[in-house]
């Protein structure tokens, strides 16, 4: 395997052999000339040495076969030619003798222009820091490489290009176990090599190589550096992917208490509500019975909020069922009740008739509402009783989503708090956690629906629940 420019068949001949045959092709014109007479006039052959003289051995050469042939014919026709004065015989002889030159310098331009255009084709081969090679399909072999091929193929006596891909196995679905041999007539393709773990990318294409069709340039790329970046992207990724499971899984535990205390709350305020109708005269067991199954049904739900919490963290899939909207906001509204009455707030409820239908998990997302309803009620603790209104609705937008909507009459939102209220353990409360409302967003957006805030024109601020609408209830 030796390194080699490409060649045109011409150019096997060299400087001497080539002159050698442009004087005999000369001679042999002038002899046919002199023996056929002016009435034929060959002379135009006389192009062909010429150009064979300054193609292989340069201008200089050319111009010799060019005057050369320019004598011969002087001296062919000297005694035969038609024109009465001598001068206009020596004229043509000036106009042939500078046709000549004009083409031996065009013919010697061309190779020279042809030889710096592989000089230059040469040259950036050879200075690549890619493996490059040339190989000869049809023969099976390698006629030309670059050093960085040299360098990776190893001794380059006796390499074909065969021998040398098999020394690599092609990357096929990004595991080893699948790689396969690459093929010879694959054009591309992400190549391995067991011997030394490097990783290439190899291009291939057909390159005209002298008067060879059937030569292939292949490039071989090392993307070992490459590679190894995006395998330990991917170890990041999933770095990443588990330490935020972990914090999810740490902002769960830490807002268990702060999203149980609703029903618990509830619970106390039913249990008292129980002693004090046990301790007046005349009990009311009828009455009695209701309140204690209301805090039945509490306990049940803050059962069910830390199983749906658990199962959200896990990443399991919700179990959506068709939920109506107008009776969301109804229950939502029922578990902030005692605290309501306690604040002194009013509440607007907004619904439309018949109710919208959504799949989704109704406990997460009623406890969703739950936990704006608790912190529009916490907003007004500032406000005057009398002012104290918190507006809740439920509306069809565009019959393609559900809009829920909580707004209240407190201070409202600065511009540059309302993206960052979703963000963990951001809060605006003195004894807040900040991540009751990035749980609520990661709720809705697990639902397909997103939630956001926006200011009130009167005051106070508002919050936005879109979920995926269902069929209407009929």
């Amino acid at each position: 395997m030796a390194n080699v420019t490409p060649t045109q068949p011409i150019d096997y001949l060299g400087p001497r052999h080539g002159m050698a045959i442009a004087v005999a092709a000369i001679l042999a014109v002038a002899l046919v000339d002199y023996a056929t007479g002016y009435a034929v006039r060959l002379s135009i052959l006389y192009l062909v040495p010429i150009a064979l003289a300054a193609w292989t051995a340069g201008t200089a050469m050319g111009v010799v076969a060019a005057v050369c042939s320019t004598l011969l014919w002087l001296f062919s026709f000297r005694s035969e030619h038609p024109y009465p004065d001598q001068a206009h015989y020596f004229w043509e002889a000036v106009v042939m003798l500078c046709g000549f030159l004009a083409f031996a310098w065009l013919i010697a331009r061309l190779r020279r222009a042809l030889n710096q255009a592989d000089e230059r084709f040469y040259r950036v081969l050879e200075e690549m820091r890619a493996a490059v090679y040339v190989a000869d399909e049809r023969r099976d072999e390698i006629v030309y490489a670059n050093p960085e091929m040299l360098r990776i193929g190893g001794s380059p006596s006796a390499m074909t290009p065969s021998e040398f891909q098999r020394q690599f196995v092609r990357e096929t679905d990004g595991s080893e176990a699948a790689s396969t041999r690459p093929d010879a007539t694959s054009p591309s393709g992400t190549l391995r090599n067991p011997r030394t773990g490097r990783w290439y990318l190899m291009r291939a294409g057909s390159i005209p190589w002298g008067s060879n069709p059937d030569v292939k340039l292949r490039v071989l790329t090392d993307i070992t550096e490459r590679k190894n970046a995006e395998l330990l992207r991917e170890k990041h990724l999933e770095v990443m992917h588990q330490a935020a499971q972990l914090t999810t899984l740490a902002e769960i535990a830490s807002t268990l208490a702060h999203e149980i205390n609703q029903p618990l709350m509830v619970i106390a305020t039913y249990t008292d509500a129980c002693q004090r109708l046990l301790d007046a005269p005349g009990a009311d067991h009828a009455e009695i019975s209701r309140v204690i199954g209301k805090c039945h049904a509490q306990a049940v739900r803050a059962a069910a909020i830390i199983e749906r919490l658990r199962e959200f963290i896990r990443q399991r899939q919700h179990r959506p069922a068709p939920c109506d909207a107008n009776a969301m906001v109804t229950e939502a509204v029922d578990i902030v009740r005692p605290q309501l009455d306690e604040a002194q707030v009013t509440i607007d409820v907004a619904v439309v008739a018949p109710g919208p239908v959504i799949l989704a998990d109704k406990i997460l997302l009623v406890q969703v509402l739950v936990n704006l309803l608790r912190n529009a009620i916490d907003a007004m603790r500032d406000t005057p009783p009398e002012a104290r209104l918190i507006s809740i609705a439920a509306a069809v937008q565009d019959d393609a989503a559900v809009v829920f909507s909580v707004a209240d009459c407190g201070p409202g939102l600065a511009a540059a708090t309302m993206d960052e209220i979703f963000a963990p353990f951001f809060t605006t409360k003195p004894d807040g956690l900040g991540l009751g409302l990035t749980i609520c967003r990661s709720v809705a957006e697990a639902h397909g629906g997103r939630l956001w805030a926006a200011g009130n024109p009167a005051g106070g601020a508002s919050f936005f629940l879109s979920m995926p609408a269902g069929k209407m209830e009929r």
